[in-house]
């Protein structure tokens, strides 16, 4: 039986010196840019369509559906994304089914100079705001900082979640190979989605949560694909904005709740914010949050002496109980709103149900957000 290609028809590689700009990139810093021509098996619609029974059930999260209403069983069916489909299941639906098309994904990595040893890797789905984050100055500042990669790609088959979820070590091989960082193959992630790129951000740590430091979420297009049980030990970040339009269908109300319910049935160390009067991208005033969330997660979960030369880090565990808890936005009060926080012992409200906060000094950051729309 025909196997899908994993190696590319086309592939070209530029390495880059860069010169100092208004990014602040420097002399020394690698940037690399490949071309892969990748059949469309490996996109996540081509997997939902071709694997996934029509009438999935597996969606257990009890919504008020008497204040919602009832949902076809069309709509019963969208709600699952939580697939046990691994890499020899989605070589033989490729088998049986056929690769389809080819298209064009573009795969880019840059390395500040500081990294002599990169210690961790931000992973970007291109798709919507992406391309901006990769280039956004303060995050090559932390990545300095931190001597961190950072890495983006973009393409049908890959921009909204892929598979076989082992695409993405391979890419980090072999680009970090050519950059002279074989680390790479190994350095925990951080991992940012847009939109449809959610079926990255938080549908891969749900099957590779020993890999991921954190991820966030930017105004999911399709909220139901951040139900992930499996990543409920991965710290996440779900960013939603006020007048999004897709977080109006079916209601403000249902979306909010996914967060809510992975908080109270799994026990999630994952937090939301609601962005007031902003639509479905995010802005400047955005990008704080993302880094303060990267920066302490970072500190949290990414041992000092870690050295993904000698193999993948052990990542730290949390202990939910050690962290802060923030109340939810309310829906129904919108706008800006000043949210009690306190550490897990002092907090008076539901804890269940609150959002989860690494530290007092992200939860600060995560009160100001809400309250003002922005930090200084």
């Amino acid at each position: 039986m025909p196997i899908p290609r994993t190696l590319p028809l086309l592939n070209t590689l530029s390495a880059v010196l860069l010169l100092a700009s208004p990014l602040g990139l420097r002399a020394a810093d690698i940037e690399l840019s490949e071309t892969l021509q990748l059949p469309e098996c490996h996109s996540i619609g081509w997997v939902r369509a071709n694997t996934q029974p029509k009438d999935a059930k597996e969606w257990n999260a009890k919504l008020d559906e008497a204040k919602w209403g009832t949902p076809s069983e069309n709509q019963a069916a969208a709600r699952n994304w939580v697939w046990n489909l691994d890499a020899p299941a989605w070589r033989k639906a490729v088998a049986d089914k056929g690769e389809g098309k080819d298209e064009e994904c573009i795969f880019d990595l840059w390395i500040p100079e500081e990294a002599g040893l990169v210690k961790g890797v931000v992973v970007i789905s291109a798709h919507g705001s992406g391309l901006n984050l990769y280039k956004h100055p303060e995050l090559r500042k932390i990545a300095r900082e931190l001597h961190l990669a950072v890495f983006k790609f973009i393409g049908n088959p890959v921009q909204r979640g892929f598979w076989p979820k082992e695409m993405l070590y391979e890419r980090l091989k072999d680009l970090g190979t050519r950059a002279a960082h074989p680390e790479l193959e190994h350095a925990p992630l951080f991992l940012y989605g847009h939109s449809n790129g959610t079926g990255f951000s938080a549908i891969f740590p749900a099957t590779e949560s020993a890999r991921v430091w954190a991820w966030v979420s930017m105004r999911p297009g399709i909220t139901h694909q951040v139900y992930q049980p499996g990543a409920a030990k991965v710290p996440g970040l779900v960013i939603f904005g006020e007048d999004d339009p897709f977080l109006t269908r079916p209601s403000r109300e249902e979306n909010l709740a996914v967060v809510r319910l992975m908080r109270e049935q799994h026990n999630a160390v994952w937090n939301y914010a609601v962005e007031p009067k902003t639509g479905h991208g995010p802005g400047e005033k955005t990008w704080p949050l993302v880094f303060s969330f990267l920066k302490h997660t970072w500190a949290a979960r990414v041992p000092s002496d870690a050295d993904p030369r000698k193999g993948p880090v052990a990542l730290t565990e949390l202990t939910p109980e050690k962290g802060f808890l923030g109340q939810n936005w309310d829906v129904s009060t919108g706008g800006h709103q000043l949210l009690p926080i306190a550490s897990f012992p002092d907090f008076k409200l539901k804890k269940e149900t609150a959002s989860w906060l690494i530290n007092a000094a992200y939860a600060a950051d995560w009160q100001t957000f809400q309250a003002k729309g922005s930090l200084q």
